[in-house]
């Protein structure tokens, strides 16, 4: 149950919201300069020595790798840990797989997308991704329970292993 658990949030970060259509309203997205002064306070408090990419992702990379560059169109293995700019964890690979967990890098959030390929295979890199390009101003439930696992525009943060791409 773990792995499908996890699987189906994995779907959640390919999709904007993963909620009901009922309860998706019109909204706005905040803007990523609206959010950077609250991505850089983690950051520093977080002791994560930032590079900012052009889209106002912030990432750090821990170890760059060896092995293949994903791309848009790669299938990338990761093991990952996802947490509330709070600290308050919402996903965790190492939980359910200590392997890691497969999916194509075309669909999980942007963030992600733009993230990932900064390192290659056997890479290590933090992310702290704003709103925008994680899950917006619908956020994200839990596609079983409809508990909100994401608040909508959360900045998030990742701490990502690229296991594989290919």
């Amino acid at each position: 149950m773990k792995k499908i658990y996890g699987l189906a949030l994995i779907g959640c970060v390919a999709m904007i919201g993963c909620l009901k259509n009922d309860d998706v309203k019109q909204c706005t997205p905040k803007t990523v300069e609206s959010e950077k002064t609250a991505m850089t306070k983690f950051a520093t408090d977080s002791a994560i020595s930032v590079t900012t990419d052009p889209s106002g992702i912030m990432y750090e990379v821990i170890d760059p790798g060896t092995g293949a560059i994903p791309s848009g169109s790669s299938t990338v293995t990761a093991k990952y840990i996802g947490r509330l700019l709070n600290g308050r964890g919402f996903d965790s690979s190492y939980v359910r797989d200590p392997n890691g967990t497969s999916f194509p890098l075309n669909g999980v959030i942007a963030g992600w997308q733009l993230g990932i390929p900064k390192i290659k295979e056997g890479g290590k890199v933090k992310l702290i991704i704003p709103s925008s390009l994680a899950y917006g101003c619908t956020g994200a439930r839990n596609p079983y329970t409809g508990e909100i696992t994401i608040p909508p525009d959360q900045p998030l943060y990742f701490y990502v292993e690229l296991v594989k791409a290919q």
